[in-house]
């Protein structure tokens, strides 16, 4: 039997073509589903990343207004403090002032023993009225004041108010002794000369960080 190469060489031909035709097919279906795939993955991961940042803006927004906010508070409470503390500051002052007055009022010459006795009563009840004044605001607004601040002020408080009471007894209580009398004025003027003016300092510099004077 003869073979008919030329028609097998054909058909060989056909066969290799469409084989091709399918390999290319197959590789083109690949690739256009691979492609697809990471079409989709592309835009999951855009998704998230837009989501995400979203979610971060947010958060941000949320973050900017919250310190907008807490700053607002800290600059507000801080000009309070300072308004507070110039108040107190002043009421402390003429506290300390009229008690200082206690210690160092003069007796003109002349005067009789009712105007002395007069004059060193008024002088020890206009320290007791501007204690008391200061004693208020400071009770009221004491919330505003670190304990260091209050420390310190409770000191002098103790002090100014022990030494008023030295000066006023015998107001309240009557007429004591000349020597018991001496004796507490004495103790009474150590504290205001001295020891008052050493705690009063460091008020004066807790008062000046707080404010943010510089030395």
């Amino acid at each position: 039997m003869i073979m008919d190469w030329d028609k097998i060489l054909s058909e060989i031909g056909i066969v290799t073509v469409i084989s091709g035709l399918i390999v290319w097919l197959i590789k083109q279906l690949g690739q256009m589903f691979i492609d697809r795939n990471i079409s989709i993955y592309k835009q999951e991961l855009q998704n998230k990343s837009d989501l995400y940042k979203a979610e971060l803006n947010q958060v941000f927004e949320k973050y900017k207004s919250d310190i907008a906010f807490h700053s607002q508070k800290a600059f507000k409470l801080h000009d309070r403090r300072l308004e507070k503390i110039d108040e107190l500051y002043s009421l402390l002052s003429d506290f300390y002032n009229d008690m200082f007055t206690l210690t160092t009022w003069k007796i003109v010459t002349g005067m009789t023993k009712e105007e002395i006795n007069k004059q060193s009563y008024d002088n020890t009840m206009k320290a007791g009225e501007s204690g008391n004044k200061f004693l208020s605001y400071y009770d009221k607004n004491k919330l505003y004041f670190n304990s260091e601040t209050c420390t310190l002020i409770d000191e002098i408080i103790q002090l100014l108010k022990e030494s008023h009471s030295d000066f006023s007894f015998k107001y309240i209580f009557g007429n004591i002794s000349p020597q018991m009398e001496m004796e507490s004025i004495k103790k009474a003027t150590e504290k205001i000369r001295r020891k008052v003016p050493e705690v009063k300092v460091k008020l004066e510099k807790n008062f000046r960080e707080i404010i943010g004077v510089e030395n």
